[in-house]
């Protein structure tokens, strides 16, 4: 920041340090700059000569002193005191310069340090102080001799001098105390143009170039380091955070700043802030992955893994310009936030488990509707060797695309749904079987049927010609000469014919017999009437005859 009174050329030497006409500047009498102006871009030190990879800093322009009187200037000029690194006073000498006209510049500084409640807390509060002597071609170390210098009240020649000497030792004793680093004095030489040049490299005078850019050098390398506030870097976060809370604190009249309770109290706001945003993002990125479920638990262990360990990063990033490494406040900050993200991860795990566990069912019941189809597709009855076949085929193709299913199941749901699976295949591989044991016996059966139907018809109507025929008809049959065997209305018979056809042989032997006892009777006669061989011959002829019948 830069301070001092009206009409002394701030904003033209902040333009010179930035290399860009980053504040505007005016010729008229009246203050130009209204409260404070802000460099409209952060400026990386390293554009400025700092050390590569130096944090990012604004320039602030503060309106020029005694316009408003002195309580609207202390109210301005503290809570920048407070947050700048590099504080520059400004002051036109062109005859050289005059501690008292200088120290009572700087009395405002140390008007701010007296705002601070307890005196520990003011050393080393403000950042480097530089002043910056316009116009001035006097040597710079007996310029700095002259305003900082300690004053002997010894020499004072009245009373009044010593109290004046007294009144400026005090106020450099407060400067010792309230800045960082041991002041640096500037001696600007006088530019030969009435309008200064907006490129001050085309300034006219000898060494004003040369000075502004040393200024630059020891000022960047200042910058190359943050400003402290209680042992904690002021990043722009901070800045931003702390500025409200100074500005409620300047509203009174009379200010009492404690910065270590301001610091605290803005780290516990921006704890509050930075838990409350980074668990909103938390819960943001865990309905991204909601919408993803379910998913294989390793995958969503990873991803939430990633989840947590981003918002463990974030919030230390965050919080570090707050905070130490071992800071209890942002540990146990961190630990409260660490909990509630896990208990996010935990009912995604959650959901995740059911979601699987419903995935498990929809896989049993598809696949089991697969296998009924497979298996249903098998037309029966077949042999059994050509039905194992077909089962076996049927069973692999359920099988072998089963595994693929079940990529994404936990083991033991993976273990429980497969299980289930050639369960039900084990019952359809029975019951089929035995379906096609009771298909087997069914066309067994029906062929059984077939081919005796047939016969049971044949012997019905055999039977019914059997019961047809009569033993007259039979025997007619018989006594003509036929075959009763030959015509089956005749089986039913041939027992009685046969009967009566032996008891005629009978019959007619008998008969035959008793013509021959008969013919014998009477050849026997005859013989005793014939001669010997006319009786053998007859008796010889009687016996043909009786062969020839038989």
């Amino acid at each position: 920041m830069v301070c001092g009174r009206l009409r002394t050329g701030k904003s033209y030497l902040m333009n010179c340090l930035l290399r860009h006409p980053c504040f505007a500047v005016s010729s008229q009498a009246r203050s130009f700059t209204k409260g404070v102006d802000l460099s409209s871009r952060l400026v990386d030190v390293e554009e400025l000569g700092g050390k590569k990879g130096g944090p990012r800093v604004a320039f602030a322009d503060l309106e020029g002193q005694g316009d408003k009187g002195l309580a609207q200037d202390l109210k301005i000029a503290t809570p920048l005191l407070i947050v700048s690194k590099v504080v520059l006073l400004m002051e036109v000498c062109p005859g050289g310069p005059s501690s008292e006209a200088i120290l009572e510049s700087l009395q405002l500084l140390m008007m701010a340090g007296n705002c601070i409640a307890e005196r520990k807390d003011r050393r080393g509060l403000f950042g480097c102080l530089h002043i910056v002597l316009r116009d001035c071609a006097q040597d710079e170390a007996e310029c700095r001799s002259i305003i900082f210098d300690k004053e002997d009240e010894v020499n004072a020649e009245t009373d009044q001098h010593a109290e004046a000497m007294q009144k400026r030792n005090d106020i450099r004793k407060s400067i010792e105390i309230s800045f960082e680093a041991a002041p640096k004095v500037w001696c600007v030489p006088k530019l030969a143009e009435d309008v200064a040049p907006d490129d001050y490299t085309k300034a006219n005078r000898e060494g004003f170039p040369d000075k502004i850019d040393e200024i630059r050098n020891t000022v960047a390398q200042q910058l190359s380091e943050p400003k402290l506030l209680n042992g904690r870097p002021l990043t722009g976060s901070v800045i931003a955070a702390l500025m409200p809370e100074l500005a409620e604190a300047m509203r009174s009249n009379e200010p009492a700043l404690n910065p270590p309770s301001l610091v605290d109290r803005v780290a516990a706001i921006q704890v509050q802030r930075t838990t409350e945003e980074l668990f909103e993002k938390a819960g943001k990125d865990s309905e991204v992955i909601l919408t993803k479920l379910p998913m294989h638990t390793q995958q969503l262990d990873k991803e939430l893994a990633a989840l947590q360990s981003h918002v463990s990063l974030e919030f230390s990033s965050r919080l570090k310009a707050f905070f130490a490494p071992a800071d209890s406040t942002a540990e146990a900050a961190s630990d409260e936030l660490k909990q509630k993200v896990d208990t996010l991860c935990q009912s995604l795990q959650l959901k995740n488990t059911e979601l699987l566990v419903q995935l498990a069912d929809k896989i049993l019941k598809e696949e089991r509707t697969k296998a009924e189809r497979m298996f249903g597709a098998i037309c029966l009855p077949l042999a059994s060797r050509d039905l194992e076949a077909k089962l076996d085929l049927a069973k692999e193709e359920v099988l072998g695309a089963l595994d693929d299913s079940l990529e994404m199941l936990t083991p033991e749901l993976a273990e429980l749904t497969k299980r289930g699976v050639c369960g039900h295949i084990f019952d359809l591989l029975e019951e089929k079987r035995s379906v096609n044991k009771m298909e087997l016996r069914r066309r067994r059966s029906r062929l059984a049927t077939l081919s005796i139907g047939p016969l049971l018809t044949l012997a019905v109507a055999a039977l019914a010609i059997f019961m047809a025929g009569d033993v007259a008809e039979c025997t007619q049959l018989a006594a003509s000469g036929g075959n009763p065997w030959l015509n089956p209305r005749c089986w039913r018979h041939l027992p009685q014919v046969s009967q009566q056809k032996e008891q005629e042989s009978e019959a007619r032997r008998a008969a035959a017999l008793e013509e021959e006892r008969r013919a014998e009777e009477e050849a026997e006669k005859e013989e005793e009437a014939l001669p010997e061989d006319t009786k053998e011959e007859e008796l010889r002829m009687a016996r043909y005859a009786q062969l020839h019948d038989v």
